[in-house]
C-alpha cells in the first residue's frame, strides 16, 4: 500500500469488544494506519423542549461521550503497552443507530477497513442476522473485520479465504494480497466440497478458477485447496484448525450468501462455529479499494486528456 491506511474501530464499551479494540491498536500501529475509533450513543428521552437548551443540552452530552471515549482509548493503549503517539487516532462520537450512522460515516470518509466486536453470548449466526455489524456489512461496500472475544494478539501469518468460485471474489482477494504482502503471511484459497454437484464437474470448475486466480495474482505465497466436508461451516473451522490459520476471509454477493452458508445444516450449533476463534473478514463482492478507484480515476483522466488533445 502506498498510502496511508484508514481504518474505523466501532466500540460500545462492551467485554466482548475488548479484544478488537487491542486488536485494532496493534494493527493500526504495525500498518502505520490512521484509526478512527467511533461510538454511537442515543439521546436521554427526557430534553429540554425549547430549542436553545436543547441545542445546548445535546451539545453537552456530545461533548461529554466524546470525553469519555478518549479516556477509554488512553486506557487502551496503556493496557496493551502502546503510547498515545505510536498511533495515528482520533476520536468520533455519533448519535443515532449504531449500524445506520456507522454506516454513513463509511459513505462519507471511506476507511480502508472497519473492525468491530463479536458477541458470543448471541453465537455466530446471530451476529450474522441480528448484529450491528451484520448491519454494517449489509449497507457498506467496505472490509469489515470481526474480532471474536478473548482473541489474542499475534503475528498475522496465515489466512483461509472461503471461496464458492465466484467471479466477484478475485478482486476481494486482489484487496486481501495487499495486506498479506505486508504481513509476508500466505494465503489458502479454500473450497469446501458437500458433494450436491459431481466430483469431476467441481474438480474442473476449481481448476478453472485456479487459472483466473493466478492469472490476475501475482504472490507467491497464494494456495488453493479443494476438501470434501458433509459440514461446510465444520469443514471451514476443522481446515482453519489444522493450519493454524490466523485470519478467515469471505467474499459476500447479497446478505442471503453468508446466512445461507452458516445455516447450510440445522446441527450446526454456535458452539461448533466458534470453535477456531479467529477473525473473521468480509469482503464485499467485486470490493475495490479507494486507492484502486483513485489509480483508476487518474488513469481515466490521463486519457480522457490524451484523445481530448489529440
Amino acid at each position: 500500500m502506498t498510502q496511508q491506511s484508514s481504518i474505523f474501530l466501532a466500540t460500545d464499551y462492551s467485554e466482548q469488544v475488548i479484544s478488537a479494540e487491542h486488536y485494532a491498536f496493534e494493527f493500526a500501529k504495525e500498518t502505520n494506519s490512521l484509526l478512527t475509533i467511533i461510538h454511537v450513543y442515543d439521546l436521554p428521552f427526557s430534553l429540554p423542549s425549547e430549542a436553545n437548551a436543547y441545542v445546548k443540552e445535546t451539545e453537552r452530552i456530545r461533548k461529554h461521550e466524546l470525553q469519555k471515549l478518549k479516556l477509554h482509548c488512553e486506557k487502551i493503549m496503556h493496557d496493551i503497552d502502546i503510547k498515545l503517539n505510536e498511533v495515528k487516532w482520533e476520536c468520533l462520537v455519533l448519535e443515532g443507530a449504531i449500524g445506520k450512522e456507522i454506516s454513513k460515516e463509511t459513505e462519507r470518509s471511506k476507511p480502508d477497513l472497519i473492525i468491530t466486536g463479536t458477541h458470543e453470548t448471541k453465537g455466530f449466526i446471530s451476529f450474522f442476522e441480528n448484529s450491528h455489524t451484520w448491519e454494517i456489512i449489509k449497507k457498506t461496500n467496505v472490509p469489515i473485520l470481526s474480532v471474536p472475544p478473548k482473541h489474542p494478539i499475534k503475528e498475522i501469518k496465515k489466512i483461509v479465504f472461503a471461496t464458492e468460485f465466484k467471479d466477484g471474489e478475485i478482486p476481494g482477494l486482489s484487496y486481501l494480497v495487499d495486506f498479506a504482502r505486508e504481513f509476508n503471511a500466505e494465503i489458502i484459497v479454500l473450497h469446501i466440497s458437500n458433494h450436491t454437484i459431481t466430483d469431476e464437474f467441481e474438480k474442473n470448475i476449481f481448476e478453472q478458477f485456479r487459472t483466473e486466480i493466478f492469472e490476475a495474482l501475482d504472490y507467491d505465497k497464494l494456495y488453493l485447496r479443494l476438501i470434501h466436508s458433509d459440514d461446510i461451516v465444520g469443514g471451514i473451522n476443522d481446515y482453519c484448525d489444522s493450519v493454524q490459520a490466523d485470519w478467515l476471509a469471505m467474499s459476500h454477493s447479497k446478505p442471503a450468501l453468508l446466512k445461507r452458508l452458516f445455516l447450510a445444516k440445522k446441527s450446526v450449533t454456535k458452539e461448533l462455529v466458534l470453535q477456531s476463534h479467529i477473525p473473521l473478514l468480509s469482503l464485499p463482492d467485486s470490493f475495490i479499494s479507494e486507492q484502486e478507484k483513485t489509480i483508476d480515476s487518474v488513469i481515466e483522466t490521463i486519457t480522457f486528456n490524451k484523445n481530448t488533445a489529440q
